[in-house]
């Protein structure tokens, strides 16, 4: 099978010369399922499959139809299931202190924890205590800030570059406060060592104005190579400018599974956003990728849900899959 491409945005503002915008374009490629580009630009999932999850003529793919294809794609191998948590577990929602995941969801996700022969993580770019706290005991595995701080069974991994920057966006932090004081509705997250700037309550004329001067004010440390920025959902985030991220801390993962299990692992990776698309372009061929919702606008995934509630149906039918009862 030949390998994906590997075209995404390089940077916050600049166009992706190869597609020729802001975001890649669908493509195909054999074994995959067919596929032509939606409204938004992503990658429409499954024409061949012909059914959806949200309304006729929708490149959404219905739960079970993943689920199934999931579980025929990994019987024979060892199933490291890893998901982000906004947006694809919980709903976005006007602050991160209110996005929660919904009981239903919370059953599946603690059901197909349990299954036979998966393991189940969350990859996320919050702290670590605060979406374990959310998450609970269903995730083995947990990673925080884009997966520079990571904890399992009997394992932890803490980057060295996170403790350096704790002064630098504590500074960031009290200077970014001051200057973006004049526009309502913005949130500053601080994450001891990272940074972000939410906008999603700010009028999308002074969200956007906030925004580029919270990048204009980090500039000078992105130049210096002392942090670096990643764009979100109405926000945008400063991290320690390391070569780490969501794809290397999938693979640290998987690694700890292969010698906890023995046996071969297939990760499956969920996610909706911009920063879910470093875990999508370093996975390998036989991984499996998917989408929720409108974003990430990448031709990397394989299929894409329309949301949280689907990510829910999907893990329900998967665990009755894996624990060989009949799907219903």
């Amino acid at each position: 099978m030949p390998a994906r491409s590997r075209c995404r945005p390089g940077s916050v503002i600049a166009a992706c010369a190869r597609c020729g915008a802001r975001w890649p374009a669908a493509t195909s490629w054999p074994g995959r399922p067919t596929s032509s580009t939606d409204s938004s630009g992503g990658k429409a999932v499954g024409s061949s499959l012909g059914r959806t999850d949200a309304t006729a003529g929708s490149t959404y793919t219905t739960s079970d139809v993943v689920a199934t294809a999931i579980h025929e794609r990994t019987r024979d191998r060892h199933l490291l299931l890893l998901t982000d948590y906004d947006g694809t577990l919980a709903e976005l929602a006007p602050t991160p202190e209110a996005a929660v995941v919904a009981d239903d969801v919370r059953e599946a996700m603690e059901r197909v924890a349990e299954a036979p022969g998966v393991t189940f993580g969350v990859v996320s770019g919050r702290r670590l205590p605060d979406v374990a706290r959310r998450v609970g005991p269903a995730a083995q595995y947990v990673a925080g800030l884009h997966g520079l701080e990571i904890v399992g069974p009997g394992t932890a991994f803490h980057h060295y570059a996170l403790d350096p920057v704790a002064a630098v966006i504590a500074s960031l932090l009290a200077r970014a406060s001051r200057q973006l004081a004049w526009c309502p509705g913005v949130h500053l997250e601080d994450k001891t060592y990272a940074l972000t700037c939410h906008v999603r309550q700010a009028p999308p004329d002074l969200g956007a104005r906030a925004l580029e001067e919270f990048e204009a004010l980090a500039e000078p440390l992105v130049e210096a190579n002392v942090l670096k920025l990643l764009p979100g959902a109405k926000a945008m985030e400063l991290l320690p400018a390391v070569d780490w991220h969501k794809g290397r801390a999938c693979e640290w993962i998987r690694g700890r599974v292969r010698v906890a299990t023995g046996e071969p692992v297939s990760i499956v990776y969920l996610g909706d956003d911009r920063t879910d698309e470093d875990a999508f372009t370093a996975l390998r061929d036989d991984d499996i990728l998917v989408g929720v919702g409108e974003r990430p606008h990448t031709h990397l995934i394989d299929w894409r849900l329309a949301g949280p509630a689907s990510v829910g149906r999907l893990f329900a039918r998967l665990a009755r899959l894996r624990a060989g009862l009949p799907a219903v």
